[in-house]
């Protein structure tokens, strides 16, 4: 049974926690490398002598192969579930302070408000 856990890290280690999560796969990625080149071996008849298949193992081996891309893809959903809410929090703290956009002030100037007034410094 999987269970959802949560545990909360500052907005600015948000990329670095997903990125975590994407490293705890590289266990499972190289299993499935192996698998995968592994069970064209077995097909083959390439991992014994005499060019036998083993149909049973490569059977077990697609299985487990299978498994292994099942939980890097739940690893990666995770990441980008926790990007993708993180983008939205950025997001809306561009909407709050268009002064916060990054892309605002770098493509283009930023918009302020005209006025037919001439502007008083001073004591005036």
């Amino acid at each position: 049974m999987r269970v959802k856990l949560s545990y909360t890290v500052e907005a600015e280690d948000v990329l670095k926690e997903a990125a975590k999560i994407i490293s705890l796969s590289g266990e499972d990625l190289q299993q499935a490398v192996t698998l995968f080149t592994e069970v064209q071996k077995e097909l083959t008849g390439d991992n014994d002598e005499n060019k036998i298949v083993n149909i049973n193992r490569a059977q077990e081996m697609l299985e487990d192969f299978r498994k292994a891309l099942l939980v890097m893809d739940r690893r990666f959903e995770e990441a980008t579930e926790i990007i993708h809410g993180y983008d939205d929090y950025l997001r809306s703290l561009r909407a709050e302070d268009p002064l916060l956009d990054p892309a605002a002030s770098d493509e283009q100037p930023m918009a302020y408000p005209v006025s037919d007034e001439p502007e008083l410094f001073g004591a005036d």
